[in-house]
């Protein structure tokens, strides 16, 4: 008799369906009941999950190709066989604590709604996983937590040639990608990852100083994924930097648009970032705390929401250079290092261009805009030598001294016996603080005619009131004037 348990019992929603499982249910697979095998092999479409209880030895159908739900497997510890020769799309499978010898087998499967393998551990030297899926293109959603795994890629060679760990080399697409705390995993590279419309997460995956188990040990940390061309996000960090790895390479070389973030943050001994093809990033560029990391270069990317980039105080410094040279749009951008070399003013193109900008190294912030008070120029003191003009403020201005006479003593001076008086003549030196203008040679042979003389000029005329600058003739007629008195 199959044993069936539902979640949602016989809801409104879900549908019975004889022998083949209830969609939105569960199915159990426990000892010593092997009948229910028979009765699912007979189905092309099993709905809803398939719990394999913690006593089940070998789970092998033949015949499904499409199971809607997931395969649980959970604290198997006697699990030796899980096959599926058959299925072609898989809703998921869940492969926790199995602590087994054993092999996986879906050798037709092209697409898996949820992988899951966590805490899978090897308790002896000769402990495996094996695993084969090599038509599996597409995941939703990939979780690789807590395992003794040393990578995604193919693994444990046999003499035949073959491997029993196959990894995920074929898969294309994804929706997120999570792969975290897998204390082995020094290599996590996927060769035919093309695209995850969500996020791609790796951290805390290589302890040199922690666990070892000879082959499955690296360490170099390498996180390549050479054929990804988009993500949402993409964030590689490391919880415990000082446990990683010995060096590190991030390898992204035909990346050119990220929907979201991205994000590289306290990975210890990474020394190389490399995102030559990368033109978009809708959200921000986050790289924070990597202590091996000197130079960092950008080459084509245009357009940024916003940037932070922080290098962390070493014995050898912090980031040496940062290079955007076809950088375009940004919002916000700061960039810290420690670094007694690193020059901001690399990035005043990007200064001119960011909504927000600031840059400091170990010399403090950088602000050319604000000059130092070295760099103004004093104004020249006048020379002792040189008369200091007091009522001439520009060239343009009257060039007669305010104590010059007023017009009532120039005429009562002209009106007497021929001579000038000369206290209605302005001193020697006042005339002197006046600058000499230029005058016709011709004017200076010309003693001009007596004031007694029936020619001679009206002095009410040549002589300026002291207010009304209306009255005023021109500059030099008034000089002219000024020098024929001093004459006579």
């Amino acid at each position: 008799m199959k044993l069936v348990t539902s979640v949602y019992a016989l809801s409104l929603s879900g549908v019975a369906l004889a022998d083949c499982g209830v969609e939105g249910g569960t199915t159990v697979l426990a000892n010593p009941n092997f009948a229910i095998l028979d009765e699912l092999e007979a189905c092309t479409t099993i709905y809803g999950d398939i719990l394999v209880d913690p006593e089940f030895v070998y789970l092998i159908l033949q015949g499904p190709q499409e199971i809607t739900g997931t395969i649980i497997a959970h604290d198997n510890s006697i699990l030796k066989a899980v096959s599926l020769p058959d299925v072609r799309k898989l809703g998921g499978f869940s492969f926790v604590s199995p602590q087994i010898d054993g092999n996986v087998n879906f050798p037709e499967v092209t697409e898996i709604g949820f992988l899951e393998w966590k805490y899978i551990t090897f308790r002896y030297e000769f402990d495996y996983f094996g695993w084969g899926a090599p038509k599996l293109t597409k995941v939703s959603n990939l979780n690789v937590e807590s395992t003794d795994l040393s990578g995604l890629t193919t693994d444990d060679q046999n003499e035949d040639g073959s491997y029993t760990y196959d990894g995920l080399p074929y898969l294309e697409t994804a929706d997120n990608i999570r792969v975290v705390n897998n204390v082995r995993m020094n290599e996590i590279v996927l060769p035919g990852l093309k695209a995850v419309s969500g996020s791609v997460v790796v951290g805390n995956n290589i302890d040199v100083g922690g666990r070892t188990g000879g082959k499955r040990d690296g360490g170099n940390l390498l996180v390549s994924f050479p054929a990804l061309e988009s993500a949402g996000n993409v964030v590689v960090y490391d919880d415990e930097p000082y446990r990683g790895a010995l060096e590190g390479k991030i390898d992204l070389p035909v990346l050119n648009h990220v929907f979201g973030d991205l994000n590289f943050t306290n990975i210890e001994k990474v020394t190389e970032i490399n995102v030559p093809a990368l033109t978009d990033i809708d959200g921000g560029l986050y790289i924070l705390n990597n202590r091996g990391l000197f130079d960092l270069e950008f080459p084509e990317l245009r357009r940024v929401d916003y940037v932070v980039i922080d290098g962390q105080d070493t014995d050898d410094g912090g980031f040496k250079t940062i290079s955007f040279p076809a950088l375009e749009e940004v919002g916000s951008f700061h960039v810290h290092s420690p670094a007694y070399v690193f020059d901001c003013s690399s990035l005043d193109h990007i200064r001119e261009i960011a909504s927000d900008f600031s840059c400091s190294n170990i010399k403090g912030p950088y602000n050319p805009d604000t000059p130092s008070s070295s760099s103004e120029v004093p104004r020249p003191l006048p020379s002792s030598s040189e008369p200091v003009p007091t009522s001439v403020s520009s060239p343009i201005a009257d060039p007669f001294p305010t104590s010059e006479p007023s017009n009532t003593a120039a005429t009562t001076a002209a009106g007497q016996t021929g001579q000038t008086d000369q206290t209605s003549v302005p001193a020697a030196t006042t005339v002197t603080e006046v600058p000499e203008p230029t005058r016709n040679p011709d004017a200076t042979e010309d003693t001009g005619p007596s004031p007694t003389d029936e020619n001679a000029p009206n002095t009410s005329e040549s002589s300026p009131a002291t207010s009304g600058a209306s009255t005023l003739k021109p500059p030099f007629a008034r000089i002219a004037l000024l020098f024929k008195l001093l004459r006579s």
